[in-house]
């Protein structure tokens, strides 16, 4: 495929249509994407994917911007697929991310990708793998995936990174919060945004609690310790904490055999992934458009039959 050759020459309006290409619907665009993504994987790059989430208003954009200024002035190529809710209603999404990414959107070596996430639960889009795919084969150092911060069900976006880090800001919760949040076990680093001004006693009381509450996670022989850091985005303080923090956790999991076995689970889970969207959209086809749903459905009201006869019924038919 010539889209091949451009994207491994980093043409960017070639990245662009191929990152398009991943994200269609169309039957026709589906099948070209998995021509594309299976010749791209074949090309492996040299790219470290990192994750941030974190509930909103902590500055996730904001920090992006200021890290992702700090890496490219050091002459990184970094690529950002900011993934933006979509609205319930109209499925409309803002994609503002390159408008809040003014400066950074700017450099030739930066990339910056906003896709709205379309329903699809996990904190990341459909098409957020392979765009991470194409991005590592055109040669960006560094892949950070922006995810929409709602929470627990961002445990998905932690199976497509090779470190996930968590935003929080200053007062954002006491010990007990750190702990129970389903998220902090995923998390490799702990990022205490807006350290600077007025908040920065409680920025440093906020990462007191996050360090406290770690200290009671059992942590394994084989992994990396988790990390607690301060910074301020707008004066771009501690990203050089964050930057060899990163590079420490992948040095250690490469050298314990964790970063390729990592990679290797992440691919399973997502060939799994596949297979769940292929049956659920063959399935949604097949019983959305069949007048028998209805007739069954109004038969569950009058109590002729029970709603569990029904699901067999219909996955007995999908099945044959």
């Amino acid at each position: 495929m010539e889209l091949v050759k451009k994207v491994l020459n980093n043409d960017r309006a070639s990245i662009a249509k191929a990152i398009t290409l991943v994200e269609s619907s169309n039957p026709k665009d589906k099948e070209e994407s998995k021509q594309l993504i299976s010749s791209l994987i074949n090309h492996p790059g040299h790219s470290i994917r990192v994750g941030f989430s974190g509930p909103p208003g902590v500055g996730k954009s904001t920090f992006i911007e200021s890290f992702g200024t700090y890496l490219v002035n050091k002459n990184y190529k970094l690529a950002i697929l900011a993934i933006d809710p979509s609205s319930n209603l109209t499925g409309g999404s803002i994609l503002g991310d390159k408008t809040r990414m003014s400066e950074i959107s700017k450099s030739q070596n930066t990339f910056i990708r906003s896709t709205p996430s379309k329903g699809s639960l996990g904190g990341v889009s459909y098409g957020t793998r392979e765009a991470s795919i194409i991005l590592d084969a055109a040669g960006y150092d560094f892949i950070f995936i922006e995810t929409v911060g709602v929470g627990q069900s961002e445990t998905m976006a932690a199976n497509l990174v090779d470190i996930f880090t968590l935003i929080v800001g200053p007062g954002s919760g006491d010990e007990l919060q750190g702990i129970k949040k389903g998220i902090t076990e995923y998390a490799d680093i702990f990022i205490v945004n807006k350290n600077d001004g007025d908040l920065k006693l409680q920025a440093s009381k906020t990462a007191s609690d996050y360090k406290s509450a770690l200290s009671f996670y059992s942590k394994q022989d084989n992994q990396a310790a988790k990390e607690v850091l301060l910074v301020s985005s707008i004066e771009q303080q501690g990203m050089d904490s964050v930057i060899d923090t990163i590079n420490e956790i992948i040095k250690f999991n490469k050298l314990n055999k964790i970063f390729d076995v990592r990679r290797e689970n992440q691919l399973s889970y997502w060939i799994k992934e596949e297979i769940r969207n292929q049956i659920q959209s063959k399935l949604d086809l097949e019983v959305g458009n069949d007048t028998e749903l209805l007739d069954m459905t109004k038969a569950v009201i009058k109590g002729e039959i029970s709603i569990y006869d029904v699901s067999d019924h219909f996955l007995d038919k999908f099945l044959k």
